[in-house]
């Protein structure tokens, strides 16, 4: 193995990491020395990068590891410190990649916050560091200002509790308003603005707001293409975008990673803590913390793309919808991909992937093996099976984030055993759509298993008013016909939590809910206290047997809002 020293530099490490690389051969580890680097964009190599859920672009990188192999980045508990608009790691084309004991911030991050100190029918009052988060008022509006950038809100203001440094009850995004296009604001003194504007929602004294004012450009880890690798104990206080994100991978692991604040802040990463899509072999997550990032803990999905035109017999031109996943590759020939109808999920052919030609970002032309069937129209989707993973999460902390924390679209294997999870929304959430952000990928075998839930669903409803949901977007559940969702068992965890609805469940052929012990707290004020434990929605075969309520046997009852052929208790 080829050791290669990155030694401390007062100055900007970046190009110093360049060298380093040019160095590599196969087989070797970059060692950092226990100290604080800085990182600065300016001689930064340069990428044009597609990372889906972000946004795509031009983008400085200070590790950039294109086509290594077996290369471990030993960081000896060393911080790294970036300034500015810059990927910390990027990884394109890599095998046996190992990241281990290192820290990565910002000293100016890409959100601000504040403090309340005043709130009315009006307007609310923040008081803002200007020191950490410098800003001016221009017309109005507020523009923040960092290290080679300003931005105005791009995404309104969040606002934490004083108290848990958690969402702030019912608050929702921008207090309620949701994403407002813009909000006026005045100046009141040197260091305090006035949010003009009616929330629905208003703080309490104390509380504290951050102003989302970054789109996603700079995660902290993302990778691309690469296969068997390892992030361990690394630290991610903020990224400009998501902590992990890893597209068209095999063989993910996280062990022992946290995403989490540092010094005074309440905010994390500035979107998921991690994100897989379309990965396949195994990912997993053991012993990770992830809170007060401003989006979901983990999400595990697919794309399915829209079919645009059918051309012929054989070629279809497919759509990347959303935005943030233009320019993510369909597949590569011998991938097996199966059509959908866009309204059930439900899909009704397969093929194979013959070929791929590129028509720009949004667009490609994909040739099948075979012919076409017949039903398939424009509006319809196709899915690429031959990427999707096997999931496991063990022993993780999930808390204090707006939205909710697992987010698992996959037919894997999935497991999610022994973590502590309390989210503002769901705590787990299995869906799969193909209208908005066309994320895919409907569950075979998920077990759920001496899970600790706490309160949960506290937060905006469209986070989740259950503490698992089970809900894939589709228009109806009809009697007979087939389920888009497979085979979940939900057993033995511990629920404590101030509001009664824990599981809703559509379009599930297999799920058991057993020997689960429940606990209400009295934490918050319960949002639905007249919902029912288990809500059902054209589901099959079920079992609800065998749950306590305060140590005391209960039957959980169900409330079937479509008729189900079996509930068994």
């Amino acid at each position: 193995m080829k050791k290669i020293i990155l030694p401390l530099t007062k100055g900007d490490a970046t190009p110093r990491v360049r060298e380093c690389l040019k160095k590599c051969s196969r087989d070797s580890v970059i060692v950092l020395e226990s100290g604080e680097y800085h990182f600065w964009p300016d001689e930064a190599s340069e990428h044009y990068c597609f990372i889906s859920n972000n946004q795509h672009g031009l983008r400085r990188i200070a590790f950039p590891l294109f086509d290594q192999h077996k290369l471990t980045i030993e960081g000896n508990g060393a911080r790294l410190i970036f300034h500015g608009e810059i990927i910390p790691f990027f990884a394109e084309n890599c095998a046996d990649i190992v990241i281990r004991n290192l820290a990565v911030d910002w000293v100016r991050p890409f959100y601000s916050q504040g403090q309340v100190v005043a709130a009315d029918a009006g307007g609310v009052d923040v008081r803002i560091d200007r020191e950490r988060y410098p800003y001016r008022v221009d017309n109005g509006r507020i523009v923040f200002v960092g290290e080679g950038w300003e931005s105005p809100l791009t995404e309104g203001v969040f606002a934490f509790d004083a108290q848990t440094r958690a969402p702030a009850y019912l608050s929702g995004d921008s207090l309620g308003l949701g994403f407002p296009p813009a909000i006026d604001v005045e100046a009141v003194d040197e260091h305090t603005v006035r949010l003009l504007a009616s929330f629905p929602v208003l703080p309490s004294s104390g509380d504290y707001l951050v102003f989302r004012h970054y789109k996603r450009n700079c995660p902290a880890i993302a990778l691309s293409r690469s296969q068997r690798v390892l992030l361990e104990d690394v630290t991610l206080h903020h990224a400009g975008a998501m902590g992990v994100i890893a597209q068209f991978c095999e063989d993910v692991i996280l062990r022992r990673c946290r995403v989490t604040p540092s010094g005074q802040r309440v905010f994390s990463v500035a979107a998921d803590a991690s994100h897989f899509v379309n990965c396949r072999g195994r990912i997993r997550l053991e012993d990770c913390l992830f809170e007060n990032q401003l989006d979901d803990a983990c999400n595990v999905h697919g794309i399915n793309s829209r079919i645009r035109k059918v051309l012929d017999a054989r070629t279809v031109l497919t759509e990347r919808v959303h935005h943030e996943q233009h320019g993510v590759e369909i597949g590569l020939p011998g991938d097996r991909v199966v059509f959908a109808d866009n309204t059930t999920l439900l899909s009704y052919a397969d093929n194979e992937i013959a070929a791929v030609e590129a028509v720009n970002a949004r667009f490609a032309l994909v040739r099948l093996s075979r012919a076409l069937p017949l039903s398939l129209v424009p509006g319809h989707v196709m899915d690429n099976t031959s990427w999707t993973a096997d999931f496991t999460a063990r022993g993780c902390t999930a808390r204090r984030n707006r939205a909710r924390s697992f987010l698992i679209s996959t037919p894997g294997r999935v497991v999610l055993e022994d973590n502590d999870i309390a989210a503002p929304g769901s705590a787990i959430k299995i869906s799969g759509d193909a209208n908005y952000w066309f994320e895919s990928g409907a569950v075979r075998d998920v077990l759920i298993r001496g899970n600790r839930f706490g309160d949960c669903c506290f937060g905006a409803e469209p986070w989740g008013r259950s503490v698992i949901s089970i809900d894939p977007e589709i228009e109806e559940c009809h009697l007979g016909q087939p389920r888009f969702h497979r085979n979940i068992r939900i057993v033995d965890n511990s629920f404590a939590t101030f509001d009664p609805s824990l599981l809703l469940a559509r379009s599930v052929d297999g799920l058991t809910f057993s020997g689960n012990s429940i606990v209400r707290t009295t934490t918050y004020p319960s949002v639905s206290p007249d919902a029912p434990p288990v809500r059902l929605q054209g589901c099959d075969n079920v079992e609800i047997a065998n749950n306590t309520l305060n140590g005391t046997p209960v039957e959980v009852t169900a409330d079937a809002c479509l008729p189900v052929e079996a509930i068994r208790s």
